[in-house]
C-alpha cells in the first residue's frame, strides 16, 4: 500500500510539474480549482439557480416546461402574515412556525454544542491517562446513522422506556417525554448535542494542541491563574479553530431534520417543525406537492443564510484582506455586508458581551476554585470524564444489548439491561419445546411446569417430568416465565437473511471509499489554492463558497434529481459519488486548518 500510494505521488507530481511549466506559478491555482469549480458549479450553483426559477412556478408537476408562471405568489403566501411571531395569523403558519422554531433551536443548540464541546476539549488536552479511550467514547456517536441516534432515543424515551422506568422506580410518574411540547424541544437540542458534539470536540482538541505550551508555562510563572491563561491566551489563539466549528455547527443546527423526522416527526403539533423539514413536507409528502411554495421556503433561507454566512466570517476575518479586487462590485457587496457586521457586533454583540462578562468572571472563579489544587482538578477532570462515558457509551451499549433481545424484552417496561430469553422444555410426546413457566399452585407452594395451550384466562399445564400426567389448569397471573440470560444471534440473521444485505453493504462500502478519496482531492486542491496562492478572483471565489455553506440539501434536491436523471446516473452509484465530492464544507474545513 505505501509503495502505491508513493507511486501515486510520484505520477502526480511529474504530472503537476509538466502543467506548471505552461501555466506559471500562479496559473497552478486555477488548475487546482478546476475540479473543484466544475462539480461545485454543476451540482451546487446551477440547480440552486434552477430552484431559483422554480419559485416563480405553479402546480404539482415536476418538469418545469408543465409549470405555468404565478409570478411572486408563492412568496407572498409565505408572508402573508398579521404577526410573524403569533404563526396562526399567518396564510402559511406551519412557516412561520418552522421559522420560529429553527430560530429557537439554533440559538439553543449552537450555544449548548460550543460550550459542551469545549470544555471537553479542554479536558482531553490535559495529561490523562486512557486518553485515547475517552476520545473513542465521546467522538463514537459522530459515526451513528441519524437514524439510528433518533431510534436510540426514542426507545428510552417513549412512555414504557428507560428513562421513565427510572423515574418510576424512584417514585415518581412518568413524563410525557416525546408528546410534551417543551420535553420534545428540549430532548431534540439534547439528542442533536450528544450525536455531534464528539466531531467539534476533535476539531477544536486539534486547535488547542496547536497552541505552544510555553506560553503557559510563561503564564504560569507570571502568576497567571488557569482562568486568566484560559481566556488571554487559550480563547485569542483559538479563535480561527472556533470560527470553524461555530459556522459548521451553525451549519448543522439550520439543516436539522433526518433526526427530528425519525424521532419526533416535527411534533407534537408543530413543536419540532424546522424549516427543512417543512421544506420536505410540501415538496415531497404533501400529496399536493408544492413544488413552488417549497422552492419559494428554500429561496428564502438560502438568502437569509448566505448573508448571515457573510456577516459571520467578515466579523472573524477571512484572511483575504490584501487583495486588491475589493473593488469589483462583488466585493463592493462583500464590503458592505462587513459593514453591516461591524454595526451588529456594536450595536448588539459588544453590549450582549458585557452583560455576559459577570455570568462569565463567575464561571471563572468556579473553574479557578477547582483547579486551584492539583486534587480537585484530578477529581473535576475524572469525574467529568466518567460522567461522560455513562452519557456518550451508554446509549450506544443500550442499543447493543437490545439487538440481543427479542421483540417482547424490548417492548417489557420495566425494561432490563441484559437480553432475557424464557426457558424451554422438551417434553415427550410433543414436536416443540414447550415454554416453561414458575407456577404457584392452590396450596401454595411452586413448581417449573410447560404451557400447554392457553385459553381465555387460564393456561393448561402439564409436569414435564410426567407429561401424562393430569393437566393443571393455572390463572395467567399466577405463572412467571422461567428466564435467563442470553446473547441470541437470530435479530442478526433474520437481518441479514431478510434483504440483500451484503450487496447494500457492498455499496455503502464503494460509497464511502469512492466519495472519501475523491472528496480529499478535490477540496484539497481547492483549499491550498484559496489559502497559499493570490490570484484574480480569489476573493469572489472563496466568498462564493462560503455564502453556499449553510444550504441545505433540500434546496436543490430536485433540480439535483432532474440533472442527475438528464446525465443517466439515477439508480448508479456514480449519481451519488460525484455530486458529492466539490462540497462547500470541504473546501472551507481544509482551508481553515491549512491557514493555521
Amino acid at each position: 500500500m505505501t509503495k502505491l500510494i508513493d507511486a501515486l505521488v510520484s505520477l502526480f507530481d511529474i504530472l503537476f510539474n509538466r502543467i506548471q511549466k505552461f501555466t506559471g506559478v500562479t496559473g497552478m491555482a486555477y488548475v487546482f480549482l478546476t475540479p473543484n469549480m466544475l462539480v461545485f458549479s454543476v451540482f451546487v450553483l446551477f440547480p440552486m439557480l434552477f430552484n431559483f426559477i422554480y419559485t416563480f412556478t405553479g402546480s404539482d408537476k415536476l418538469f418545469l416546461q408543465q409549470r405555468p408562471y404565478v409570478g411572486a405568489a408563492n412568496l407572498e403566501r409565505l408572508f402573508d402574515c398579521g404577526d410573524f411571531l403569533r404563526p396562526a395569523t399567518c396564510d402559511e403558519d406551519l412557516f412561520a412556525a418552522a421559522v420560529l422554531n429553527t430560530a429557537r433551536f439554533v440559538v439553543t443548540q449552537v450555544a449548548v454544542m460550543i460550550g459542551v464541546s469545549l470544555m471537553t476539549a479542554v479536558v482531553l488536552n490535559g495529561r490523562i491517562r486512557a486518553r485515547g479511550f475517552f476520545r473513542s467514547v465521546f467522538f463514537y456517536p459522530v459515526l451513528l446513522s441519524p437514524i439510528v441516534v433518533a431510534l436510540i432515543w426514542r426507545w428510552m424515551l417513549q412512555e414504557n422506556g428507560l428513562f421513565n422506568a427510572v423515574i418510576v422506580g424512584l417514585g415518581g410518574e412518568k413524563l410525557r417525554f416525546l408528546t410534551d411540547r417543551n420535553w420534545a424541544r428540549f430532548w431534540v437540542v439534547m439528542v442533536s448535542v450528544w450525536s455531534l458534539m464528539g466531531f467539534y470536540t476533535l476539531i477544536l482538541l486539534a486547535g488547542l494542541q496547536a497552541i505552544p505550551a510555553d506560553l503557559y508555562e510563561a503564564a504560569a510563572i507570571d502568576g497567571a491563574s488557569s482562568w486568566r491563561a484560559f481566556r488571554s491566551i487559550t480563547l485569542p489563539l483559538l479563535a480561527p479553530t472556533m470560527l470553524v466549528v461555530i459556522v459548521l455547527s451553525t451549519i448543522r443546527a439550520v439543516q436539522i431534520f433526518d433526526v427530528v423526522f425519525a424521532f419526533t416527526g416535527g411534533g407534537p403539533g408543530s413543536a419540532t417543525l424546522y424549516i427543512v423539514h417543512f421544506i420536505y413536507n410540501n415538496g415531497f409528502a404533501s400529496p399536493f406537492r408544492e413544488y413552488g411554495l417549497a422552492a419559494a421556503t428554500s429561496l428564502v433561507m438560502a438568502a437569509v443564510l448566505i448573508v448571515l454566512t457573510i456577516i459571520q466570517i467578515r466579523v472573524q476575518g477571512t484572511g483575504l484582506e490584501e487583495d486588491d479586487e475589493r473593488k469589483a462590485a462583488p466585493s463592493r457587496m462583500s464590503s458592505a455586508l462587513g459593514e453591516l457586521s461591524g454595526n451588529i457586533k456594536r450595536l448588539l454583540l459588544d453590549p450582549l458581551w458585557a452583560q455576559l462578562q459577570a455570568l462569565l468572571d463567575a464561571v471563572g472563579a468556579v473553574l479557578g476554585w477547582l483547579f486551584a489544587t492539583a486534587g480537585r482538578r484530578t477529581f473535576f477532570t475524572y469525574g467529568y470524564l466518567l460522567l461522560g462515558v455513562a452519557v456518550m457509551f451508554g446509549p450506544v451499549l443500550w442499543l447493543v444489548m437490545s439487538s440481543f433481545k427479542s421483540s417482547g424484552d424490548i417492548q417489557r417496561f420495566p425494561p432490563r439491561f441484559l437480553p432475557y430469553y424464557q426457558e424451554t422444555v422438551q417434553v415427550a410426546g410433543y414436536d416443540k419445546p414447550l415454554p416453561l413457566y414458575k407456577v404457584t399452585l392452590e396450596d401454595g407452594s411452586s413448581a417449573q411446569l410447560a404451557q400447554k395451550r392457553r385459553v381465555g384466562l387460564e393456561a393448561q399445564m402439564i409436569d414435564p417430568a410426567d407429561p401424562d400426567a393430569e393437566v393443571i389448569k393455572v390463572k395467567l397471573n399466577d405463572r412467571q416465565p422461567v428466564e435467563s440470560v442470553r446473547f441470541s444471534l437470530d435479530n442478526y440473521t433474520r437481518g441479514v437473511e431478510s434483504f440483500n444485505f451484503w450487496r447494500y453493504l457492498s455499496n455503502s462500502v464503494i460509497v464511502t471509499a469512492s466519495a472519501t478519496i475523491l472528496t480529499l482531492f478535490v477540496n484539497s486542491m481547492a483549499a491550498f489554492a484559496l489559502s497559499k496562492y493570490r490570484f484574480r478572483g480569489r476573493g469572489v471565489i472563496f466568498m462564493l463558497i462560503i455564502s453556499t455553506l449553510m444550504v441545505p440539501l433540500s434546496v436543490i434536491l430536485v433540480p439535483a434529481f432532474l440533472l442527475i436523471t438528464a446525465l443517466g446516473w439515477n439508480n448508479q452509484l456514480i449519481g451519488i459519488i460525484i455530486p458529492t465530492i466539490g462540497t462547500p464544507t470541504g473546501v472551507f474545513l481544509l482551508r481553515q486548518y491549512m491557514l493555521t
